[in-house]
């Protein structure tokens, strides 16, 4: 009768569900008025009655088994198409003669709303090789019911002809609105699937553009990082500004050795992550490089996210070798306290030569290194200086 198919949430299946739902109510309403034709005519019309009202019952019983087969599931098969339109072809001749003559063309024959509804099946839910005989059938069963008045009252030609028009013009508005209503579906479905589509491709470009700013991000750290470390020992043994012959120097060089090692062999990270303890080695390094630093640092908070950590070491460091370069004293201050909610507060000054912000433009510097990295990280950033002024850093950051 049906066959089990699985389950789809799509726009086609909805529709097939919809249509199953609407001729099923059209054929209750069919079997209904040809019911209540069949009752109220005088028995005495039927030269069988009991067999002719049987037949109306076992023909309900069917159309109430295959709906509600399909209802729960399934979807109209052939078999259930050409086993619907073969019991209605029965009743429609055997109706038809067993009704008395002069009665087969009038309410008495219940069979010609019934048999607009198994065309109307066999046209929506069957192929067109399958719906086009079984209309076809179904008005011959028709006519052979009826052929005895046909033959005694010419006059009733008319009235066969309109019932045969009607069972193939109802069935064929039928099948084009059914047709149309799963034309519009099937749209609908390839609508969503390029939406579905375009939605996975949008998804694909921005994990691809977000990889590529990963990378980005990951390229210009560790540019910061060769800046601030293995740069800026190279320029200082290059100007001549340190003895290199020094112990400290030469751990200089070997830190940067094992740094650039790791940008080779893997992913390990030169900088602490320790924020009080990257600190203490910042202010090594730079004095290890003739800086004299004054630090005073108060109520570091030990838990500061590792990237945080990373930004705020690295603008500390570049904003000492500034200091370090350009201000001309060979001295600054560093200040570094916790702000009692888990944030740090960095300042950096110095009393040296001083510039005008507003010609710094780009760079590894001020911008790159400092400011940048702060503003990554969430962090905010304040650089003042003058000419003869000096320079002051002040970096801070919040939970």
């Amino acid at each position: 009768m049906y066959s089990r198919t699985p389950r789809r949430h799509s726009g086609s299946e909805g529709v097939e569900r919809v249509l199953v739902q609407v001729f099923g109510v059209l054929r209750i309403t069919q079997y209904l008025a040809a019911g209540v034709g069949a009752i109220v005519s005088d028995s005495s019309v039927y030269l069988r009655p009991e067999l002719v009202l049987g037949l109306y019952a076992a023909t309900v019983l069917w159309s109430v088994l295959l709906f509600g087969s399909v209802l729960r599931g399934g979807r109209v098969t052939t078999l259930a198409i050409v086993a619907d339109v073969v019991i209605m072809a029965v009743a429609l001749v055997v109706v038809g003669r067993l009704t008395a003559p002069g009665e087969a063309m009038g309410w008495a024959n219940w069979t010609v709303a019934p048999a607009n509804a198994a065309g109307v099946l066999a046209v929506v839910f069957g192929r067109m090789t399958l719906s086009v005989p079984a209309v076809g059938l179904l008005a011959a069963c028709y006519l052979v019911g009826v052929s005895r008045d046909l033959a005694a009252e010419p006059s009733a030609v008319a009235s066969a002809a309109g019932n045969v028009g009607s069972l193939v013009l109802f069935t064929a508005a039928a099948g084009f609105g059914a047709t149309w209503m799963r034309s519009s579906a099937q749209a609908l479905d390839r609508a969503h699937r390029a939406a579905i589509e375009a939605d996975r491709l949008a998804a694909d470009a921005a994990a691809r553009m977000a990889s590529v700013e990963a990378r980005d991000r990951e390229r210009m750290r560790q540019y910061r990082n060769l800046h601030d470390t293995v740069l800026t020992t190279l320029t200082v043994g290059a100007l001549g500004k340190i003895d290199l012959n020094t112990e400290q120097f030469r751990q200089h060089c070997d830190r940067d050795a094992r740094y650039l090692r790791s940008l080779i062999t893997g992913p390990v990270d030169a900088v602490a992550t320790d924020l009080s303890t990257g600190l203490a080695r910042v202010v090594r390094d730079l004095e290890a490089l003739g800086l004299r630093i004054e630090h005073n640092s108060v109520d570091l908070p030990t838990r500061v996210p590792s990237h945080v950590t990373d930004a705020l070491l690295g603008a500390t460091r570049e904003a000492l070798n500034n200091a370090r370069k350009h201000a001309g004293t060979g001295q600054a201050w560093l200040t570094t306290r916790g702000d009692g909610a888990g944030g740090v507060r960095i300042g950096v000054v110095d009393r040296g030569a001083g510039f005008v912000p507003s010609r710094v433009h780009g760079g590894y510097g001020l911008l790159g290194s400092i400011r940048h990295r702060v503003i990554e990280a969430r962090g905010q950033c304040e650089i003042s200086s003058a000419p003869g002024e000096g320079t002051s850093v002040e970096i801070s950051w919040k939970t």
